[in-house]
């Protein structure tokens, strides 16, 4: 029943006044039990908090790269400590590489990418020669959601992680019809530059701020943050979903502790990719259930020649060793490096704008 309540919470949590009450007739139990099961998630750290995930690129002038640096053993958790005081950083990893420390910074406004960048450095003390700038050029995919149960209610592996054996071969399968009818420069393609920015009212602002840690595991989670902004419920939720058709929030609903999960195995994939055949592999990418990310950047010649990245979950080492196999095999890329994390300094989501 957990996993039940942990899939929706996250795919198709209720924009309603009682939304347990919904859930509870989707599941066929109280709307007090229902209750009482999300808070204890809560508590014991499975679900991190149900809350409106945003799209950077919808927010305003955001831009985004990530920051690899080659930092001695030594220095590495006083240097993750910096780097992780500053909210614009929301994803700080250890990684199996010489350069071993992997951090993602979005800024929104003029010059404050480069301005925070450029204070971690000087803070840091890591030469320009030990770092690499690896700026977001294309997005492909952003979706990092998770698969608790089959169609049928029993528990399965996670679609965040490396699918069963069988379903390799309909995965491949899936990725070349995708490439039909497709040129080498990836004509017909879907993906896409990061979006333009969608202009949003103070009121949505202050909406957004008020939710991002997450709405309180009340019978009424939404009254009283409604009566914060002093406005109603029922305006704060029909706010709500104009935000999500505006493509600003991606979708409200949980997040989740990966590991607490038993998704341990997290790995950066980098593809050399001949420029032509950017765009038609990183679509092709992005269609695995098992990718949450895929993204083009600039590449740093001669220490860095990777141009294509994607993020696989798994809950071991060798599935997704075996995962990036079938993906490479999937789309006929030969050269690419899989970057296990060995330790994660933080995780944590875009915050809402000012």
């Amino acid at each position: 029943m957990d996993r039940r309540l942990m899939q929706l919470l996250q795919d198709e949590f209720p924009l309603d006044e009682r939304p347990w009450e919904i859930l509870a007739a989707r599941l066929g139990i109280s709307a007090e039990e229902v209750l009482s099961r999300t808070k204890r998630l809560l508590k014991e750290g499975i679900v991190r908090k149900i809350f409106p995930v945003l799209n950077a690129y919808r927010l305003g002038t955001c831009d985004s790269t990530l920051i690899a640096m080659r930092v001695p053993p030594e220095r590495m958790e006083e240097v993750a400590s910096i780097v992780n005081e500053y909210k614009t950083v929301t994803h700080n990893y250890e990684r199996e590489h010489d350069f071993n420390l992997w951090f993602t910074i979005t800024a929104c406004g003029k010059g404050e990418l480069q301005k925070a960048i450029e204070e971690i450095k000087r803070r840091t003390r890591i030469p320009d020669k030990d770092i690499l700038d690896l700026r977001t050029t294309r997005v492909f995919k952003i979706d990092v959601r998770f698969q608790f149960i089959s169609e049928g209610g029993e528990l399965k592996i996670s679609e965040a992680s490396p699918p069963f054996p069988n379903a390799f071969a309909e995965a491949a399968e899936g990725a070349r019809g995708l490439s039909a009818g497709m040129g080498e420069k990836g004509g017909g393609s879907k993906s896409s530059k990061p979006a333009e920015a969608v202009e949003m009212d103070e009121q949505e602002k202050r909406i957004l701020h008020a939710l991002q840690d997450g709405i309180p595991a009340e019978e009424r989670p939404f009254d009283a943050v409604a009566s914060r902004l002093g406005i109603s419920t029922a305006e704060l939720l029909a706010r709500l979903r104009r935000l999500i058709q505006k493509g600003i929030v991606k979708r409200f609903g949980a997040s989740f502790d990966q590991r607490k999960i038993g998704i341990v195995a997290n790995a950066m994939i980098a593809w050399k990719v001949p420029p032509e055949r950017t765009v038609e592999v990183g679509v092709k990418l992005s269609q695995f259930r098992g990718v949450t990310h895929c993204y083009e950047r600039k590449t740093a010649p001669p220490q860095w020649e990777y141009n294509l990245f994607t993020v696989v979950h798994g809950y071991d080492r060798p599935s997704v060793e075996e995962y990036a196999k079938m993906l490479a095999e999937a789309v006929g890329i030969k050269e690419y490096v899989v970057l296990f994390s060995s330790q994660q300094f933080k995780r944590a989501s875009i915050g809402a704008p000012h």
